[in-house]
């Protein structure tokens, strides 16, 4: 029994570390290009809507990159009146000297009812990580954060009383062993 135990214990330690490992970089990462553009100029976003599914599902996080310019066919992310929006490019039209592109999400049936200036779109999506947003977004909420601090925090806390607890049982053993050999 005690062996079944140590063994799911040291189980459900290295699928946390694993999970710890491969996820939290990732989290990082996103939350950091969310705010600012520090690598590469890249910005991270969580797609809000389905507006691109299914390639794009709502929930997903883009990464875009600023560029010099766009083409018909880029999907870029652009401000509209403070939200940001990520769509395909359906044309590029040249009015007055001003770049401007209609755009459209590829689960729309029409597209955007208004021009995008240059100057408003963030970067073209270069990649996208399905559902990650939803987590993202898990975290920003109270709840989120309890969860990401408390809850690692109380199994760490459980497995070390877990621990003192073994070597206090070995500690009381040995002093009985050696009062027991010493009579």
């Amino acid at each position: 029994m005690k062996k079944i135990i140590y063994i799911l214990k040291e189980s459900v330690k290295t699928v946390l570390n694993i999970l710890v490992i491969a996820i939290l970089p990732l989290v990082v990462f996103t939350l950091i290009t969310s705010k600012v553009d520090l690598i590469a100029q890249m910005r991270s976003f969580v797609v809000l809507t389905g507006s691109m599914s299914p390639l794009i599902p709502a929930g997903a996080v883009v990464f875009s990159q600023s560029q010099p310019s766009y083409q018909y066919n880029d999907i870029i992310t652009f401000d509209q009146g403070g939200v940001n929006i990520t769509h395909r490019i359906k044309e590029v039209v040249i009015e007055n000297n001003e770049t401007l592109y209609r755009t459209q999400g590829d689960a729309n049936n029409t597209e955007d009812s208004t021009l995008v200036p240059q100057k408003a779109v963030v970067g073209k999506t270069l990649f996208h990580f399905p559902y990650l947003g939803k987590l993202i977004m898990y975290l920003k909420t109270l709840q989120g954060f309890a969860a990401l601090i408390i809850l690692p925090t109380l199994i760490f806390i459980g497995f070390e009383l877990f621990n003192i607890k073994k070597e206090i049982e070995r500690s009381v053993e040995k002093r009985l062993m050696e009062r027991i050999n010493a009579n």
